[in-house]
């Protein structure tokens, strides 16, 4: 599995990130229900996530704790299904040292809209050589309160074409 995170991140191959309208992959509506019959307090780690509504899908989530400053963020909880993408666990590693500095500015950057706005953002990642696709994915990044009650956090679904 780490050969796919080194066959789609090298010097041949560029990535693209663009905020979407919808999502198409078959997983995203489960997900989209999930916040949609979120509490009226909103979504909260350790009470509504992990749940059985999306139990599922947990292998393709990830949970992004901020740091104080907002500076950067640790992921707190990173899915299996994640080692495809990145070739390893990322549990535990800050999101500056899974990306690279211009796609952590642009991930960093979504998770400050997310946690400002209060509501979810569609993405798309096309990771590509010049005119071949490698790997597409949709991301569904929301907003949640951290198991204190009182730090927001970020949960995000990522779906793999």
């Amino acid at each position: 599995m780490e050969m796919l995170a080194r066959w789609i991140e090298n010097e041949n191959t560029e990535s693209e990130y663009r905020i979407i309208d919808t999502l198409t992959h078959p997983d995203a509506s489960t997900a989209l229900r999930f916040w949609a019959r979120r509490p009226h307090d909103g979504l909260m780690i350790g009470r509504d996530v992990p749940s059985r509504a999306i139990a599922r899908l947990l292998s393709h989530v990830i949970v992004y704790a901020p740091n104080e400053d907002g500076s950067d963020a640790v992921v707190h909880l990173a899915g299996s299904g994640l080692r495809m993408r990145f070739g390893r666990d990322v549990t535990g590693l800050k999101l500056s040292q899974i990306f690279v500095p211009e796609d952590f500015r642009v991930r960093l950057e979504a998770l400050h809209d997310v946690i400002t706005r209060g509501e979810p953002r569609l993405a798309e990642i096309i990771h590509h050589t010049s005119d071949i696709e490698l790997l597409r994915v949709e991301l569904l990044t929301m907003p949640v309160t951290a198991p204190n009650g009182i730090d927001r956090w970020v949960l995000a679904f990522a779906f793999y074409f």
